[in-house]
């Protein structure tokens, strides 16, 4: 680690090792991150993921083709052997932790600029060689996911709680993410902890590395409230273009999913995540 932050200060000029934070939470690389945000370093683990590295280098070039309302990375340091890329961040706060506290006028005007945002994203089309997912392959994966990790929920629901989540995942998943549908350039996981917040309430998305073609609820799954999803569905193009009730289902899934990492890895969000969940499917109250 004492490399990887020397070659962080060397890059870009920060000798102060109180302005360079490390996020090691993340499971594919080390994150540095100066200036909350204003520079960002990414370090792979290991040799098989620096294939994810090579893919999110690959979308943040591309991106830079690109003009979009909201902030994006702006890739600007790599190396020929992957070992490490770097780029100007975005700064703000993650909508995680304004969300519960901001005024319904604040979740329209982020709502819509999220959905300005993924409507310019999904009509890139110069992209090539990037991941590609179907709704079918999708509902496979998550699945496969819940009921690898399922046991380490037996420390936090009853075995009849646990039947309405298995039952949950192998009929009500499939159901709401089967069929045939366009494939589009996509986030690939765009959700509260990837949306900042600026002081002027400017959007910034983060994170590109899951990016590439997928149906275009993906970009929905991650916004599970109410005014400020259907203000995105809105400034998207509306009516039918995405399923409310595909992206209600998913995005309990989803919470699920992000419950079993924090254990797993022992988050202290853990807590956020169970009660959504208790709420959600047993419509109670911690």
């Amino acid at each position: 680690m004492e490399k990887e932050i020397n070659i962080v200060k060397h890059l870009t000029g920060v000798k102060d090792d109180s302005r360079i934070s490390t996020n090691e939470t993340g499971w594919t690389s080390r994150v540095y991150i100066v200036d909350n945000g204003k520079f960002v370093f990414k370090f792979p683990r290991n040799e098989k993921f620096k294939k994810e590295c090579i893919q999110e280098v690959a979308v943040l070039q591309l991106l830079k083709n690109h003009k979009f309302n909201a902030s994006t990375p702006v890739l600007n340091w790599t190396v020929e052997d992957n070992s490490y890329f770097g780029f100007y961040g975005v700064e703000g706060k993650p909508l995680r932790e304004v969300i519960r506290t901001i005024s319904n006028e604040q979740k329209l005007d982020i709502g819509t600029q999220l959905g300005v945002f993924v409507k310019q994203l999904h009509g890139i089309k110069d992209y090539s060689d990037v991941k590609s997912q179907t709704l079918d392959e999708q509902a496979t994966e998550y699945s496969r996911m819940y009921r690898k990790g399922r046991g380490s929920l037996d420390v936090i629901f009853g075995q009849s709680e646990l039947m309405i989540i298995d039952d949950f995942f192998e009929h009500e998943v499939p159901k709401s993410m089967t069929g045939v549908s366009e494939l589009v350039f996509c986030h690939g996981d765009l959700d509260y902890n990837n949306t900042l917040i600026d002081a002027d309430n400017h959007v910034g998305i983060i994170d590109f590395g899951d990016a590439g073609l997928y149906d275009r609820s993906q970009d929905f799954r991650g916004m599970d409230d109410v005014a400020l999803r259907e203000a995105m569905i809105m400034a998207y193009g509306g009516g039918d273009i995405i399923s409310r009730a595909a992206s209600e289902t998913t995005s309990k899934m989803i919470d699920v999913l992000n419950l079993i990492y924090c254990i797993e890895s022992r988050e202290a969000e853990a807590s956020e995540y169970i009660e959504r969940i208790k709420l959600r499917f047993f419509d109670k109250e911690l």
